[in-house]
């Protein structure tokens, strides 16, 4: 019975946030929890193939991984290889984002040092996030990559599979692949979506380039634009065994529709400055949910950015919840405290954008803080101002489903204007909302590119303005 070696290592990295990702950060799975963890573990297994876990370990949006704590995961996947080196192929989900303090793409280096185990000829294959940065480097070891096709994402389980069966197909066909990558350098975040043009047309034609008999693998990356490399920007990469030039073809016209029809990109919802969403807000169905663009946890961010917080109490705004604000160093005075006890403390300037605060209220109640796939992170404070409520969050996260108000006892109805830490509204947050801003707050997640020191892109990058 052939034998898969299976293993996730992700964390997306966000090269401008000051949070550094620590082996800690990582909720870190092996053995069956770790396989069970993956849903490419069934279609293998369902095909006959005997999975072999390497280990399972996904950190939340950071800033770059810690070099040390990299390497020393790195080894524990390494060693399960080590141990079966007859292994017929290797199964990786990666997020395609990461960047690792000293290294550069931690995919690329862990695929590099993967091959010094396994040798050049064990077919690897990836699955990966819709924001992928994929270097040439990366390319040169692996042989399928299957990314999302949905931006804000719902097709984790059919990516799994799309990368499960390409591997099975090389497999069982014997095939030699070749990976193509088209590019093309631009910067785009959230505007980026895949349910509306011009990415709605380039995913009709990559699924009809995916079912071309030469080709293996398809995917479209819109990359992870908050990482100062090189590589970074929209990319089609394809895999194929035969047919090169019918598949070349396909993936040029991809990329040429996208020169083509870049302009289109838009927002769906009004996208203001803090001042002028302030303003529209009185007029739009409430509750309106707002996004603090520039402290995008889910990007990265560290989510400690009181500068919307400020702007609301500067202008005078009443009936807000900020959902939520990461502030570890503020909560232990609130874990002292009870429900209806006085709340009285300073808040310091947490990066360049924010003024500092005194916050004062009444401690409403104390809660658990969920991470975005609602596992328990730690607990969190609502604090009641005379303006607006605050949720204070012992850790890095967003509220992106319904589930993480409820965990802290929140009912998005009761406020006007309700602030998440988030770029565009997750799926399961769309429906809590009447109506919606995106807030151009400045921040290491900002979608403003022009403000953004990159060092080493190169020229000519194009950016929605």
């Amino acid at each position: 019975m052939k034998k898969i070696l299976i293993g996730s290592f992700q964390c997306e990295s966000n090269t401008f946030a000051s949070h550094k990702a620590k082996r800690d950060d990582f909720t870190i799975r092996y053995g069956e929890e770790a396989l069970s963890s993956l849903f490419a573990s069934g279609i293998f297994r369902e095909a006959g193939y005997t999975c072999i876990p390497m280990p399972y370990a996904v950190a939340l949006p950071s800033g770059p991984v810690e070099r040390e704590d990299y390497l020393s995961m790195l080894e524990e996947f390494l060693d399960v290889a080590r141990a079966h080196t007859d292994a017929d192929g290797v199964y990786m989900y990666f997020h395609g984002a990461m960047f690792v303090d000293g290294i550069g793409s931690g995919e690329e280096y862990f695929v590099a040092r993967l091959r010094e185990v396994i040798g050049k000829d064990i077919p690897i294959s990836v699955a990966s996030d819709f924001h992928s940065n994929v270097s040439d480097g990366l390319l040169a070891g692996i042989n399928a990559m299957s990314g999302y096709r949905t931006a804000p994402h719902t097709d984790y389980d059919e990516t799994e599979t799309r990368a499960a069966k390409a591997l099975i197909r090389i497999l069982e066909e014997n095939l030699s692949t070749q990976m193509i990558a088209f590019r093309f350098p631009a910067l785009l975040a959230d505007v980026a979506t895949t349910a509306k043009e011009p990415y709605r047309t380039v995913l009709e034609m990559l699924a009809r380039a995916d079912a071309l008999p030469g080709v293996v693998s398809a995917s479209l990356y819109n990359g992870q634009p908050w990482v100062d490399a090189p590589y970074v920007g929209i990319s089609v990469i394809l895999s194929c065994a035969s047919d090169y030039d019918e598949v070349y073809a396909a993936g040029d016209a991809m990329i040429t529709y996208l020169r083509e029809h870049i302009a289109e990109f838009r927002f769906d919802v009004p996208a203001l400055i803090p001042d002028a969403a302030i303003d529209a807000m009185p007029a739009m169905a409430k509750p309106v949910f707002v996004s603090d663009s520039g402290d995008n946890t889910t990007a990265g961010a560290d989510g400690s950015s009181t500068f919307l917080l400020e702007t609301l109490l500067r202008r005078g705004v009443k009936r807000f919840l900020i959902a939520p604000l990461c502030l570890p160093e503020v909560y232990p005075q609130l874990a002292a405290l009870h429900p209806g006890d006085p709340v009285d403390i300073v808040i310091s300037a947490q990066d360049a954008y924010s003024k500092g605060l005194r916050l004062q209220g009444t401690l409403k109640r104390h809660g658990r803080i969920l991470g975005f796939i609602n596992e328990d992170l730690g607990p969190g404070a609502l604090v009641e101002t005379p303006d607006g409520d605050v949720v204070i969050s012992s850790v890095r996260t967003s509220f992106i489903s319904e589930e993480h108000f409820t965990a802290m006892g929140i009912n998005p109805a009761d406020y006007d204007y309700v602030m998440l830490k988030v770029g565009y509204l997750w799926p399961r947050t769309v429906h809590l909302a009447a109506s919606q801003i995106f807030c151009m707050t400045p921040g290491v997640s900002t979608n403003d590119f022009s403000t953004v020191d990159f060092k080493f892109l190169p020229s000519g990058f194009y950016y929605v303005h």
